[in-house]
């Protein structure tokens, strides 16, 4: 099979396509074809090396079983290991597998898929694993976002963004959603009541407050936030992207603000599913790439003005 390889962070020149064996699955693992993955921020911090991120995957060099990344998938199973049982050969599944998702065919634990919804196609299932999910933690676990609440979105265009807000509105939230001027008509069409370009507005200073804000921009210190949110209204802060960042806010935690975390598994995925497939929601798909492209995917995402999800094409159905 092909499969995208790194073996030094932030090396662009490491990244490469190599044929690998098929990794024959153990007692409770799959294989899938894989049809569609997709690339998030995520898949930028592991592969520049964050030091949090060198701590899980290796100091110096990313150790072999995390040379390729990629953890959206969407695809067909095609080997079963002997304990399996929730799944046979020829079942459409998708999931968030951490690592792995950037090669034609990838062995997995059973753990972190669940069977496709007939609802979404490859592609809707394979942008959704991880902004899907970190969305649905901000706004239904760390917040508790209710039929007429004012919620805050910063940084409402990019993969998270979008489905934070989408997910809002389902829940009948009212939405301000903060991006670039070029952004607004989309964020308008996925449901936001309002809209201000941050270029030009400053939303901690325009004298209105919110029930919750969902912090993804990452560029709002922490007493900033506080003074927007309204009694009983709690800040979800979306990943740590720099050191900077993390200073920001390492003191700043408490009932006002808390940070957005999770574990994968099968009662997160299905819970994501049902959302998605409840509030018919729209997948942005801004750009698509192959496996030998997903460098330049790394590259828009490395800007930080990436739009909506970028779908990585594994092989042609």
């Amino acid at each position: 099979m092909k499969a995208l390889i790194f073996n030094k962070y932030e090396s662009f020149d490491s990244l490469k396509i190599v044929d690998k064996e098929i990794q024959k699955p153990k007692s409770t693992d799959v294989t899938i074809k894989i049809i569609n993955s997709s690339i998030n921020a995520m898949e930028w911090h592991l592969f520049r090396g964050l030091k949090l991120v060198r701590l899980k995957i290796g100091w110096f060099k990313p150790k072999e079983k995390f040379q390729v990344l990629g953890a959206d998938i969407s695809g067909v199973i095609t080997d079963v290991g002997s304990a399996v049982t929730q799944f046979k050969i020829g079942d459409e599944v998708f999931g968030d597998i951490f690592v792995g998702g950037y090669a034609e065919y990838v062995t997995t634990s059973q753990d972190k898929i669940i069977i496709k919804p007939k609802e979404l196609n490859h592609e809707q299932a394979a942008a959704c694993g991880v902004a899907g999910q970190t969305a649905m933690e901000a706004l239904k676990h760390v917040c508790n976002v209710k039929q007429g609440d004012k919620i805050l979105i910063n940084g409402a265009s990019g993969g998270v963004g979008t489905y934070c807000l989408q997910f809002a509105k389902h829940l009948g939230a009212d939405i301000t959603a903060v991006s670039s001027q070029k952004n607004h008509e989309l964020l308008k069409q996925l449901g936001a009541n309002r809209v201000i370009d941050y270029n030009t507005t400053d939303f901690c200073n325009e004298n209105k407050t919110y029930d919750w804000v969902i912090e993804v921009a990452g560029n709002r210190k922490p007493k900033e936030i506080k003074k927007i949110l309204n009694p009983g209204g709690t800040c979800a802060v979306i990943g740590f992207t720099s050191g900077k960042h993390i200073a920001r806010y390492m003191f700043a935690f408490s009932k006002k603000i808390k940070m957005v975390s999770f574990e994968c598994n099968q009662v997160r995925l299905n819970e994501l599913a049902k959302m998605l497939v409840d509030a018919k929601i729209e997948t942005p798909i801004t750009n698509r790439f192959s496996l030998s492209e997903i460098p330049k995917g790394l590259k828009i995402i490395s800007s930080k003005r990436s739009v909506g999800k970028l779908l990585v094409e594994n092989q042609k159905t």
